[in-house]
């Protein structure tokens, strides 16, 4: 079997089915099942943005395996449009490949081998449980995890960003996706909903700040050595999840500032109409882009 090497955490959410699009500047023509391998290279930062122990993920070994089932040459705008899937915070760096990975398992326990670059061959046998050496680290969630409140379903946190810069995540309580659960389970884990970074959430920081402060926290509270998430109620939290969602792709101040100052003054019941609009799977993109439209009379 074909095995690739990824740092971390990305070869931890690919596992989650959180990363579904792994970055490469170059592309191959194989598909089908591949080995996941993580790497001894791991991002502190981004263990951290993403709730990860990064002294507590595995590093140096096998971890599952996944479906190659496509690889897209990457432009600026594909780049955008799939920010949420590949997960990099960073501009669009020029020619790059997107590979589409589905299905993700992973393997019982952790299979320690040492990582190579490109695509390496790993023995079948070993995939399938004919020789398990023992991993050197497990994989642990942190025990200061955010707690489900369902007072405050929505989390803002800090997200490292190219340039020494940092980004801002929204993350929500997937609250319906745990109706199947028993009545009184919490959920597991917030998801992700949108981040933003760079020019546009600078045009925005000012409706960023007002709605810290509407939670309960301070202006100084906000900064990039920042690891604690930001907790918000369900109407803060939509209403800067809207905002995101609709000045990510945007360049141009003036139409960012007139949604901005827009969102404000939006009814609460059209801000829950849009916000599920926006939200709602394939037809997200479509609603975001019309309220675009509505909001700055373009």
């Amino acid at each position: 079997m074909k095995a690739l090497s990824i740092r971390q955490p990305w070869a931890e959410l690919i596992l989650r089915g959180r990363k579904t699009i792994e970055l490469r500047t170059w592309k191959t023509n194989h598909r089908g099942r591949i080995a996941i391998h993580a790497s001894q290279t791991v991002r502190e930062e981004a263990c951290l943005a993403y709730g990860l122990d990064p002294a507590r993920v595995v590093r140096g070994a096998l971890v599952g395996t996944v479906e190659l089932v496509d690889v897209l040459a990457l432009d600026d705008s594909m780049w955008e449009t799939l920010r949420d899937q590949h997960l990099s915070q960073r501009d669009f760096p020029g020619p790059m490949f997107g590979w589409r990975l589905e299905h993700p398992q992973r393997l019982p326990q952790p299979i320690s081998i040492r990582g190579r670059m490109s695509l390496f061959n790993v023995p079948d046998e070993v995939i399938a449980g004919e020789a398990l050496p023992p991993p050197r680290v497990t994989y642990t969630v942190r025990p200061d995890a955010p707690v489900y409140d369902p007072e405050k379903p929505f989390e803002l946190r800090v997200a490292p960003h190219g340039g020494g810069d940092y980004g801002l995540a929204l993350y929500q309580w997937p609250v319906a996706a745990n109706a199947g659960r028993e009545s009184n389970a919490p959920p597991t884990k917030p998801l992700q909903l949108v981040s933003l970074a760079g020019d546009p959430l600078r045009a925005v920081a000012d409706h960023v700040l007002e709605a810290l402060r509407k939670a309960g926290y301070r202006a100084t509270d906000l900064s990039r050595e920042r690891k604690k998430p930001f907790r918000l109620d369900e109407e803060t939290g939509l209403r800067l999840g809207l905002l995101f969602l609709a000045v990510k792709p945007l360049s141009r101040m003036d139409r960012i500032e007139a949604i901005s100052g827009a969102l404000r003054a939006m009814p609460s019941e059209e801000a829950y109409y849009w916000f599920s609009k926006c939200t709602a799977g394939a037809s997200a993109s479509q609603a975001q882009k019309a309220l675009r439209i509505l909001l700055s009379d373009e």
